[in-house]
């Protein structure tokens, strides 16, 4: 149904093809979510500082639909995941303090079913609210924003390779799975002392 989300926004009203965005300069890239910078020009994020009151610190992180002509992202394979964490002095992550916001299209594994969509139609944004106890160790507020390309196939190849049974293909299934998992990347991370 990407047509469908392209026909009724403002880009199809504008006369903004699909093509403009996709295959730039008429050069048949077809680029799409796995392509990072793509995926940057198509979102704006914004991140509020940090503040504390008392032993609790607030912030909050948003993703815009700045750029894609349809829902972002676009079918049930991918998923742009909001997070926000408290790191110490040395830049690891305290444990209990991740907060995530995932924006995806979420099916059954066997397709079936929808469990949750959201994906941001055009210029629709999505904020993650953050409001945690100060962890004792915490020296920094971290935000980060990352796409799984392959969110849906890395659920399904490990839910295969879970069963603990024979697998046939197993070798295959295993290298797809972690194909799936090095597909992903940051497109924005920020840290803010405490």
């Amino acid at each position: 149904n990407t047509d469908e989300e392209w026909r009724a926004s403002r880009y199809a009203r504008e006369g903004r093809s699909c093509q403009s965005c996709h295959m730039p300069e008429g050069r048949h890239l077809w680029r799409g979510v796995h392509d990072e910078q793509m995926v940057k020009s198509g979102v704006a994020v914004r991140a509020m500082r940090p503040e504390r009151t008392g032993g609790m610190v607030e912030a909050s992180l948003a993703v815009r639909n700045t750029g894609a002509g349809h829902r972002l992202p676009t079918y049930v394979t991918p998923a742009v995941v909001a997070e926000i964490y408290q790191l110490d002095a040395r830049g690891a992550t305290l444990p209990g303090t991740l907060r995530q916001h995932v924006i995806a299209r979420r099916v059954t594994l066997d397709l079936q079913r929808e469990i949750a969509d959201t994906r941001l139609a055009p210029d629709e944004e999505a904020t993650l609210n953050y409001r945690e106890a100060v962890h004792a160790r915490a020296d920094s507020l971290a935000y980060r924003v990352r796409v799984e390309p392959d969110a849906f196939y890395t659920e399904f190849f490990s839910s295969i390779l879970a069963g603990g049974q024979a697998v046939r293909g197993a070798a295959m299934i295993r290298a797809a799975l972690e194909q799936s998992r090095r597909s992903h990347f940051t497109i924005f991370e920020v840290r803010q002392p405490l």
